[in-house]
Protein backbone atom coordinates (compact mmCIF):
# COMPACT_ATOMS: atom_id res chain seq x y z
CA UNK A 1 0.00 0.00 0.00
CA UNK A 2 1.62 3.71 -1.12
CA UNK A 3 1.62 5.94 1.45
CA UNK A 4 0.00 8.47 -0.79
CA UNK A 5 -3.24 6.10 -1.27
CA UNK A 6 -3.76 6.34 2.37
CA UNK A 7 -6.90 6.97 3.61
CA UNK A 8 -7.56 5.95 7.35
CA UNK A 9 -10.80 4.49 9.07
CA UNK A 10 -12.65 6.64 10.88
CA UNK A 11 -12.35 7.59 13.92
CA UNK A 12 -15.69 6.12 16.03
CA UNK A 13 -15.34 8.06 18.93
CA UNK A 14 -15.85 6.08 22.81
CA UNK A 15 -19.15 7.87 24.46
CA UNK A 16 -16.81 7.92 26.98
CA UNK A 17 -14.13 10.53 25.71
CA UNK A 18 -13.67 13.60 24.74
CA UNK A 19 -11.60 15.64 22.16
CA UNK A 20 -10.38 19.01 22.65
CA UNK A 21 -8.31 20.68 19.91
CA UNK A 22 -5.52 22.72 21.52
CA UNK A 23 -2.25 24.72 20.53
CA UNK A 24 1.06 23.74 21.37
CA UNK A 25 3.60 26.00 21.06
CA UNK A 26 7.54 24.80 20.21
CA UNK A 27 10.18 26.74 19.37
CA UNK A 28 7.74 29.58 18.78
CA UNK A 29 6.03 27.60 15.99
CA UNK A 30 1.65 26.35 17.27
CA UNK A 31 1.40 22.68 16.39
CA UNK A 32 -2.07 21.50 16.49
CA UNK A 33 -2.69 18.65 18.87
CA UNK A 34 -5.95 16.87 20.15
CA UNK A 35 -6.32 15.94 24.24
CA UNK A 36 -8.20 12.84 24.57
CA UNK A 37 -9.57 12.40 28.20
CA UNK A 38 -11.72 10.32 30.19
CA UNK A 39 -15.02 12.19 30.30
CA UNK A 40 -15.51 11.69 34.16
CA UNK A 41 -11.99 13.00 35.00
CA UNK A 42 -12.70 16.17 37.96
CA UNK A 43 -11.47 17.05 40.94
CA UNK A 44 -8.01 15.83 42.59
CA UNK A 45 -7.53 12.71 40.75
CA UNK A 46 -4.75 11.99 38.71
CA UNK A 47 -3.94 9.37 35.86
CA UNK A 48 -1.45 8.25 33.48
CA UNK A 49 -0.79 10.59 30.01
CA UNK A 50 0.71 9.29 26.90
CA UNK A 51 2.20 11.55 24.05
CA UNK A 52 1.62 10.41 20.17
CA UNK A 53 3.72 10.70 17.34
CA UNK A 54 2.86 10.16 13.48
CA UNK A 55 5.17 9.18 11.28
CA UNK A 56 7.02 10.58 8.04
CA UNK A 57 4.51 12.47 6.18
CA UNK A 58 1.34 11.79 8.69
CA UNK A 59 -0.12 14.11 10.57
CA UNK A 60 -2.54 14.28 14.16
CA UNK A 61 -5.23 11.87 12.82
CA UNK A 62 -2.47 8.83 12.06
CA UNK A 63 -2.82 8.50 16.13
CA UNK A 64 -6.39 9.28 16.19
CA UNK A 65 -7.75 6.03 16.53
CA UNK A 66 -4.82 4.78 19.30
CA UNK A 67 -5.29 8.21 21.26
CA UNK A 68 -9.30 7.45 21.76
CA UNK A 69 -8.88 3.80 22.65
CA UNK A 70 -6.27 4.51 25.52
CA UNK A 71 -8.34 7.40 26.71
CA UNK A 72 -11.34 4.60 26.82
CA UNK A 73 -9.24 3.01 28.92
CA UNK A 74 -8.28 5.75 31.42
CA UNK A 75 -5.68 7.69 30.01
CA UNK A 76 -5.46 11.25 28.91
CA UNK A 77 -3.59 11.07 25.25
CA UNK A 78 -2.51 13.68 23.17
CA UNK A 79 -2.00 13.43 19.33
CA UNK A 80 -0.44 16.59 17.51
CA UNK A 81 1.18 17.11 14.00
CA UNK A 82 5.32 18.17 13.73
CA UNK A 83 6.12 21.66 12.40
CA UNK A 84 5.53 22.72 9.06
CA UNK A 85 2.69 19.41 8.34
CA UNK A 86 -0.84 19.37 7.62
CA UNK A 87 -2.68 22.41 9.98
CA UNK A 88 0.64 23.00 12.47
CA UNK A 89 2.50 26.10 11.89
CA UNK A 90 5.39 26.32 10.42
CA UNK A 91 8.95 28.32 10.85
CA UNK A 92 9.95 30.71 8.72
CA UNK A 93 13.24 32.06 7.81
CA UNK A 94 14.57 35.51 6.33
CA UNK A 95 13.81 35.31 2.38
CA UNK A 96 16.51 38.37 1.88
CA UNK A 97 18.95 40.81 3.87
CA UNK A 98 18.23 41.62 7.29
CA UNK A 99 15.57 44.56 7.89
CA UNK A 100 16.63 47.47 9.61
CA UNK A 101 15.76 47.34 12.87
CA UNK A 102 14.06 50.15 15.53
CA UNK A 103 14.67 51.16 18.82
CA UNK A 104 12.54 47.90 19.72
CA UNK A 105 14.37 45.66 17.46
CA UNK A 106 11.57 45.62 15.36
CA UNK A 107 11.66 45.90 11.28
CA UNK A 108 9.92 44.47 7.84
CA UNK A 109 11.33 41.62 6.32
CA UNK A 110 10.08 39.16 3.98
CA UNK A 111 10.16 35.61 4.65
CA UNK A 112 9.88 32.02 3.93
CA UNK A 113 7.42 29.52 5.16
CA UNK A 114 9.17 26.08 6.03
CA UNK A 115 6.64 23.52 4.76
CA UNK A 116 6.97 19.81 4.37
CA UNK A 117 10.59 19.14 5.88
CA UNK A 118 11.12 16.57 7.92
CA UNK A 119 14.05 18.00 10.45
CA UNK A 120 14.79 15.16 13.17
CA UNK A 121 16.37 17.92 15.37
CA UNK A 122 13.30 19.74 15.21
CA UNK A 123 11.28 16.99 15.62
CA UNK A 124 12.39 16.07 19.05
CA UNK A 125 11.93 19.80 20.35
CA UNK A 126 8.60 18.97 19.11
CA UNK A 127 8.02 16.10 20.83
CA UNK A 128 9.42 17.44 23.95
CA UNK A 129 6.82 20.77 24.19
CA UNK A 130 4.56 17.57 23.51
CA UNK A 131 5.16 16.30 26.93
CA UNK A 132 5.78 19.67 28.50
CA UNK A 133 2.22 20.25 27.42
CA UNK A 134 0.78 17.07 28.62
CA UNK A 135 2.98 17.58 32.44
CA UNK A 136 0.31 21.11 32.60
CA UNK A 137 -2.73 19.31 31.69
CA UNK A 138 -5.09 18.75 34.57
CA UNK A 139 -5.56 15.16 36.46
CA UNK A 140 -2.32 13.78 34.56
CA UNK A 141 0.10 12.35 36.62
CA UNK A 142 3.47 14.06 35.68
CA UNK A 143 5.11 11.03 37.19
CA UNK A 144 3.25 8.45 34.69
CA UNK A 145 3.92 10.16 31.70
CA UNK A 146 4.09 7.07 28.30
CA UNK A 147 5.09 7.36 24.90
CA UNK A 148 4.26 6.14 21.70
CA UNK A 149 5.03 6.60 18.53
CA UNK A 150 4.86 5.08 14.71
CA UNK A 151 7.07 4.60 11.97
CA UNK A 152 9.86 7.65 11.71
CA UNK A 153 7.89 8.69 14.64
CA UNK A 154 8.56 5.55 16.84
CA UNK A 155 12.19 6.50 16.23
CA UNK A 156 11.56 10.47 17.56
CA UNK A 157 9.75 8.83 20.68
CA UNK A 158 12.64 6.31 21.32
CA UNK A 159 15.17 8.80 20.93
CA UNK A 160 12.93 11.00 23.62
CA UNK A 161 12.39 8.60 25.88
CA UNK A 162 16.18 7.58 26.23
CA UNK A 163 16.67 11.24 27.11
CA UNK A 164 14.06 12.61 29.10
CA UNK A 165 13.20 10.56 32.64
CA UNK A 166 9.84 11.94 32.59
CA UNK A 167 8.57 9.09 29.86
CA UNK A 168 7.97 5.99 32.34
CA UNK A 169 6.59 3.51 29.70
CA UNK A 170 7.68 2.95 26.06
CA UNK A 171 5.53 1.37 23.17
CA UNK A 172 6.26 1.77 19.41
CA UNK A 173 5.03 -0.02 16.05
CA UNK A 174 6.75 -0.17 12.78
CA UNK A 175 9.19 2.07 13.98
CA UNK A 176 12.44 3.78 12.31
CA UNK A 177 15.34 3.31 14.07
CA UNK A 178 18.20 2.77 12.25
CA UNK A 179 20.23 6.14 10.52
CA UNK A 180 19.12 6.09 6.60
CA UNK A 181 22.71 7.72 5.94
CA UNK A 182 24.81 5.46 4.03
CA UNK A 183 27.11 5.13 1.70
CA UNK A 184 26.39 7.60 -1.10
CA UNK A 185 23.79 9.55 0.83
CA UNK A 186 26.01 9.96 4.02
CA UNK A 187 28.30 11.54 1.90
CA UNK A 188 25.34 13.97 0.18
CA UNK A 189 24.43 14.82 3.59
CA UNK A 190 28.00 15.79 4.61
CA UNK A 191 28.25 18.08 1.72
CA UNK A 192 24.53 19.36 2.64
CA UNK A 193 25.82 20.49 5.63
CA UNK A 194 29.15 22.36 4.54
CA UNK A 195 26.56 23.74 1.85
CA UNK A 196 24.92 25.31 4.29
CA UNK A 197 27.48 26.49 6.79
CA UNK A 198 29.01 28.36 4.17
CA UNK A 199 25.77 29.54 2.90
CA UNK A 200 25.90 28.15 -1.27
CA UNK A 201 22.32 26.42 -0.22
CA UNK A 202 19.52 27.98 1.47
CA UNK A 203 19.89 27.31 5.34
CA UNK A 204 16.65 24.85 5.05
CA UNK A 205 16.95 23.22 2.29
CA UNK A 206 13.53 22.25 1.29
CA UNK A 207 12.02 19.87 -1.76
CA UNK A 208 15.99 19.34 -2.66
CA UNK A 209 16.25 15.71 -1.79
CA UNK A 210 13.43 14.01 -2.02
CA UNK A 211 12.94 10.32 -0.48
CA UNK A 212 10.64 8.21 -2.61
CA UNK A 213 7.69 7.18 -2.06
CA UNK A 214 7.19 9.18 0.72
CA UNK A 215 6.35 12.63 0.99
CA UNK A 216 8.03 15.97 1.69
CA UNK A 217 12.03 16.18 2.09
CA UNK A 218 14.50 15.37 4.74
CA UNK A 219 17.06 17.93 6.51
CA UNK A 220 19.79 15.52 5.27
CA UNK A 221 22.12 17.73 7.28
CA UNK A 222 19.91 17.75 10.81
CA UNK A 223 20.32 13.66 9.91
CA UNK A 224 23.66 13.63 11.03
CA UNK A 225 22.48 14.40 14.44
CA UNK A 226 19.71 11.71 14.44
CA UNK A 227 20.40 8.06 15.10
CA UNK A 228 17.93 6.35 17.41
CA UNK A 229 18.89 2.64 17.06
CA UNK A 230 21.92 4.21 19.11
CA UNK A 231 19.83 5.74 21.55
CA UNK A 232 17.76 3.33 22.14
CA UNK A 233 20.80 1.52 24.03
CA UNK A 234 20.24 3.78 26.77
CA UNK A 235 16.55 3.00 27.23
CA UNK A 236 15.74 1.72 31.05
CA UNK A 237 11.92 1.61 31.02
CA UNK A 238 9.69 -0.67 29.98
CA UNK A 239 9.37 -1.01 26.02
CA UNK A 240 6.99 -2.78 23.44
CA UNK A 241 8.17 -2.86 20.00
CA UNK A 242 5.63 -4.36 17.30
CA UNK A 243 7.01 -4.78 13.48
CA UNK A 244 4.95 -5.68 11.02
CA UNK A 245 5.82 -8.84 9.04
CA UNK A 246 6.13 -8.02 5.39
CA UNK A 247 7.95 -5.16 5.88
CA UNK A 248 8.65 -3.54 3.06
CA UNK A 249 10.50 -0.20 4.01
CA UNK A 250 13.36 -1.17 6.33
CA UNK A 251 14.62 -4.32 7.60
CA UNK A 252 13.33 -5.33 11.04
CA UNK A 253 16.10 -6.68 11.83
CA UNK A 254 18.28 -3.89 11.72
CA UNK A 255 15.66 -1.50 13.38
CA UNK A 256 13.47 -2.57 16.25
CA UNK A 257 15.02 -5.97 16.20
CA UNK A 258 18.33 -5.05 16.68
CA UNK A 259 17.17 -2.52 19.40
CA UNK A 260 15.05 -5.56 21.40
CA UNK A 261 18.34 -7.48 21.41
CA UNK A 262 20.47 -4.84 22.73
CA UNK A 263 17.70 -4.08 25.61
CA UNK A 264 17.15 -7.60 26.17
CA UNK A 265 20.79 -8.72 26.73
CA UNK A 266 20.72 -5.85 29.17
CA UNK A 267 17.91 -6.75 31.25
CA UNK A 268 17.28 -3.30 33.22
CA UNK A 269 13.71 -2.96 32.35
CA UNK A 270 10.85 -5.35 30.46
CA UNK A 271 11.20 -5.78 26.76
CA UNK A 272 8.97 -6.86 24.31
CA UNK A 273 9.28 -7.60 20.93
CA UNK A 274 6.54 -8.74 18.52
CA UNK A 275 6.23 -8.99 14.73
CA UNK A 276 2.70 -9.26 13.48
CA UNK A 277 2.25 -11.93 10.38
CA UNK A 278 0.25 -11.16 7.12
CA UNK A 279 0.92 -7.07 7.04
CA UNK A 280 2.86 -4.45 5.40
CA UNK A 281 4.32 -1.29 6.85
CA UNK A 282 0.92 0.78 6.56
CA UNK A 283 -0.96 -2.23 7.25
CA UNK A 284 -0.22 -1.60 10.90
CA UNK A 285 -2.94 0.95 10.61
CA UNK A 286 -5.25 -1.41 9.07
CA UNK A 287 -5.17 -5.14 9.60
CA UNK A 288 -2.83 -5.07 12.06
CA UNK A 289 -4.49 -2.26 13.94
CA UNK A 290 -6.51 -4.11 16.68
CA UNK A 291 -3.51 -6.37 17.58
CA UNK A 292 -1.44 -3.56 17.79
CA UNK A 293 -3.51 -1.05 19.33
CA UNK A 294 -4.69 -3.92 21.83
CA UNK A 295 -0.84 -5.04 22.70
CA UNK A 296 0.30 -1.34 23.18
CA UNK A 297 -3.10 -0.55 25.55
CA UNK A 298 -1.88 -3.58 27.30
CA UNK A 299 1.43 -2.60 28.04
CA UNK A 300 0.77 0.79 28.99
CA UNK A 301 -2.01 -0.71 31.45
CA UNK A 302 0.37 -2.88 33.06
CA UNK A 303 3.98 -0.31 33.26
CA UNK A 304 2.18 2.94 33.42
Amino acid sequence: MSPNELAYPTLVMPDTVERTTVKIWSNGVGLDADIYRPKELGGDQRVPAVVLSHGWGGSKSTCERYAAKFAAAGIVSLCFTYNGWASSGSSVLLAGDSPELDEKNEGVAKVRVIREVVDPVEWLQNYRSAVDYVEGEPNVDPDRIGAWGTSFGGGIAVHHAANDDRIKVLAVQVASLASVLKGPLLVHARQRAVDIARGTIAPVPQGIDAYPPLAGTPHLARFLQYNAIEEARKLQIPTLMLDAGNEELFDIRENSGKAHDALKARGSAPVHYKVIDGIDHYGIYFGGFDEGSEAALDWFTKHL
